[in-house]
């Protein structure tokens, strides 16, 4: 699909390939714009050792690869879309959400988020499997819908860039440093759309949508919702609906690093909407 300055294309279950016209990103009048961008590639660039393979810039064309995991599967459970911020640049590379931690261990997020909080179990026979292995096993479980739970669950990013796992060009905050915040708003527009629209595909009628990021909430709520802080964020009182879908709730957790409060919070919201 396309919109006014990003187009993207699905070029494997979990994987998206993006292109961003630069001239409608940093639209004229605005040449410092794209001057500070220019300026800034090159250190953003060689931030991550997996950068150049994911990103290519050609004059005013940027392409990169980045992430989304989707079943086209289905079965009587209630779809649960997981929001998160952007993608870390060496997940993409390896092809599936949450590869390792900057320790090279697994990742908090798939046992002490969300097996704690009691929305998804993979299966554990993948002990002592190397990662790539553990990441093909775990694409796998969750497209044929092979996992326990009592949802049926996607996988998507707010912000598409990919970025570091950590550093000053880490995360959606190094995505603005690269761009602008003037650019960053222009983009979260279009990646807004990208994502109701995957929502729209996949959650009704009786889904969920929950974001784990600042930037993924205040884009995705209702006009009547609060706006992201991280205290209502600790205290579970984010809740609200998906922009233009009403019948279909929006809940905001703590970020992913804050792995305690994020699946206690998790799981607190999924119980008021009646999951236990």
């Amino acid at each position: 699909m396309s919109g006014s300055m990003l187009s993207y294309r699905q070029t494997d279950p979990a994987r998206l390939l993006f292109e961003v016209d630069l001239k409608k990103l940093f639209p004229a009048p605005a040449p410092k714009e794209r001057e500070r961008f220019d300026e800034n590639w090159n250190d953003f660039l060689e931030s991550d050792q997996c950068n150049k393979e994911i990103f290519e810039l050609k004059g005013n064309l940027l392409k990169y690869q980045s992430e989304q995991l989707i079943p086209s599967k289905s079965d009587d459970r209630p779809p649960l879309l997981l929001v998160l911020g952007n993608p870390a640049s060496h997940s993409v590379k390896a092809g599936m959400f949450f590869d390792l931690e900057k320790n090279k261990k697994e990742h908090r997020f798939w046992k002490s988020i969300l097996e704690n909080a009691g929305v998804l179990e993979l299966n554990q026979s993948d002990i002592g499997k190397t990662i790539e292995e553990l990441n093909e096993s775990r694409k796998k479980q969750l497209l044929n819908l092979k996992y326990k739970s009592p949802f049926r669950i996607g996988l998507c990013v707010f912000i598409s860039m990919p970025s570091g796992s950590s550093g000053k060009w880490s995360g959606i905050a190094g995505v603005q440093k690269l761009i602008g915040a003037k650019a960053m708003r222009r983009l979260e527009k279009e990646e807004q759309k990208r994502v109701l629209e995957c929502a729209k595909k996949f959650l009704p009628p009786n889904g969920i949508a929950v974001t784990f990021q600042k930037n993924a909430w205040n884009g995705l709520k209702s006009d009547g919702d609060i706006p992201y802080s991280l205290k209502p964020a600790n205290k579970g009182n984010l809740k609200g609906s998906l922009k233009g879908m009403p019948n279909i709730p929006l809940l905001g957790v703590p970020p992913t690093r804050l792995s305690g409060p994020c699946s206690r919070v998790l799981q607190q919201l999924l119980n008021e909407q009646g999951y236990n």
